[in-house]
């Protein structure tokens, strides 16, 4: 129902560049030009200046922008309200995850409420917790699913799994066999950790002060926004890393990594599903309906 040139067109302000907004829609950067092209010959005005690579909209094209998204959420507003006076579950659920649930839990997941809901698009958008907060505070999703305690009291928050993070090495590295590793041994060996602002790095933060290392003693060889690909660099032999028992499974059911003993206590957390509080959108309102049923397996 809406009209795909405001919506590119506001792509295109938001990243600042034709190409990118051109990408995020599977598109050619020379069709979106001719979207916003379009636009400004309708409307006999300038919507954009290009300064180097960077576009920027004219005083003009602000204007038309303030507009533009406020009729782009209107058609997304009208959509959910026929729907919820129908009673049908249909239209978009704007989900969004941190990569973790995203990787090792959303994949069934959304097979199987697809199966149950097939009138139900899913946008899912994946990131740090700190942005998936950010999106649901801005309204830029409908639900969110992230790891970690979420203390905002604008957001209600439901478990869905629970998780424990351990500390991984390489098949052979000699601290895989002692029988106990201190707070010592863990300061001298140089670590992967995840980026600031993720789930797991607060709780591995959190880990460090209680267990009185100092974060400038921490040998941080590297920092990555992947749990998957921190594992593989721990396989290569580059670290110790902390990770979620999920993104580990494989790796210990193969032996290319192995579990450190972990010293002083264990690190656990709960996966949770958010939302604002208030009358949800009909398809988020199913999704919660569906999560507070649904049953995981634990990997070990």
């Amino acid at each position: 129902m809406e009209d795909h040139r405001l919506k590119s067109y506001c792509l295109v302000v938001e990243t600042k560049s034709f190409s990118r907004a051109a990408q995020a829609k599977h598109m050619t950067q020379s069709a979106m030009s001719r979207l916003v092209k379009s636009l400004e010959e309708e409307l006999g005005i300038t919507l954009l200046h290009r300064k180097g690579r960077t576009v920027v909209p004219t005083p003009e094209g602000r204007l038309f922008y303030e507009h533009a998204r406020k009729i782009l959420e209107d058609y997304t507003k009208l959509e959910q309200d026929i729907s919820a006076a129908t009673r049908l579950a249909k239209g978009a659920l704007r989900l969004g995850a941190s990569r973790t649930p995203a990787v090792h839990l959303l994949p069934q997941v959304i097979y199987d409420f697809s199966k149950a809901h097939p009138a139900i698009r899913i946008d899912l958008s994946v990131c740090k917790t700190s942005d998936v907060l950010k999106d649901l505070r801005d309204g830029k999703i409908d639900v969110g699913i992230v790891e970690g305690d979420v203390v905002d009291s604008v957001f209600f928050a439901d478990v869905i799994a629970g998780d424990e993070i351990v500390i991984i090495a390489p098949e052979n590295h000699p601290v895989t066999k002692k029988k106990t590793v201190t707070v010592q041994d863990l300061a001298a060996e140089p670590f992967i950790l995840p980026d600031q602002g993720s789930g797991t790095r607060e709780l591995i933060d959190a880990y460090f002060r209680e267990a009185g290392i100092d974060a400038k003693r921490i040998k941080v060889r590297m920092t990555i926004g992947s749990p998957e690909l921190i594992v593989q660099m721990v396989r290569a032999g580059l670290g110790l890393a902390f990770a979620s028992k999920w993104s580990v499974f494989a790796g210990i059911k193969e032996g290319t990594v192995k579990i450190v003993k972990m010293p002083g206590r264990k690190l656990t957390r709960n996966f949770f599903l958010l939302g604002i509080e208030g009358e949800p959108a009909p398809a988020a309102r199913e999704f919660r309906q569906f999560m507070k049923q649904y049953r995981f397996f634990i990997p070990f």
